[in-house]
């Protein structure tokens, strides 16, 4: 298995580094389960224990695994849903922090765009999977997202109604495509004379515009999405430490 990177001249960690995270793609690994000991993807990829550890810490470095102290090294999600909430903060009606909730509400096949289809880096004539979605905090629409995926990575989306799809897109995608994100690039912008049918804004109001490109274990882009706030509610808020 391991012979066919010998012409690359790859370090021999690196080899096992990739075929764990084609290990966690090909067989949708549950983050719950834990992967298997040091020991025996050792005897699996007939490498020393040593060089199987350099590869796992260099897959937590990633961010791609977590290491759970007498339980074992588990799939670790990156938490994007916490991520727009960086810029947007959110309190009910009793003044405490609230997640908003996510609702598709459109679904379709569309023709090739483009500009997304650069984005995707994908062919400029591959058709795509556009989504509309917003985020509600107690009945009022808080951001209104625009997403397009690859049709070719998400074949099973294609017929899906909006009331089929989980509140947490990301782990609808792994569970039903085994698309998994593993990081991803934003860039935020203030925008103005843009209204939007969900967010009911006027052309006088400012709105934020929040881009992302996300991407799989192999840096493969998979999803690209426009999110939409009102610039009143944007906030900015890092900890220095």
């Amino acid at each position: 298995m391991m012979d066919n990177f010998k012409k690359f001249n790859m370090p021999r960690y690196e080899q096992v580094r990739w075929h764990i995270q084609t290990l966690l793609t090909e067989n949708k690994w549950d983050e719950k389960t834990p992967l298997p000991t040091e020991q025996e993807f050792a005897d699996k990829y007939q490498v020393s224990v040593g060089t199987v550890r350099k590869a796992v810490e260099k897959l937590v470095d990633d961010g791609v695994l977590i290491k759970q102290q007498g339980r074992g090294t588990f799939l670790k999600r990156p938490n994007f849903e916490g991520s727009l909430l960086r810029f947007f903060k959110y309190r009910d009606k009793d003044a405490s922090y609230v997640i908003p909730t996510g609702v598709i509400k459109k679904v379709m096949l569309i023709e090739p765009v483009e500009a997304i289809n650069k984005e995707l880096n994908i062919h400029e004539k591959e058709s795509l999977i556009y989504i509309e979605r917003v985020r509600i905090v107690e009945d009022r629409v808080i951001l209104s997202e625009r997403i397009w995926l690859p049709k070719s990575r998400y074949e099973d989306f294609v017929g899906l109604e909006p009331e089929d799809f989980e509140n947490l897109l990301y782990p609808f995608y792994y569970k039903k495509c085994g698309q998994f994100v593993s990081s991803a690039v934003e860039m935020l912008f203030f925008i103005s004379n843009h209204v939007d049918p969900y967010l009911d804004n006027t052309k006088q109001e400012n709105l934020v515009k929040v881009c992302r490109v996300a991407k799989n274990l192999e840096g493969d882009p998979i999803e690209y999405r426009e999110s939409y706030g009102l610039a009143e509610k944007f906030s900015y808020e890092v900890n220095i430490i």
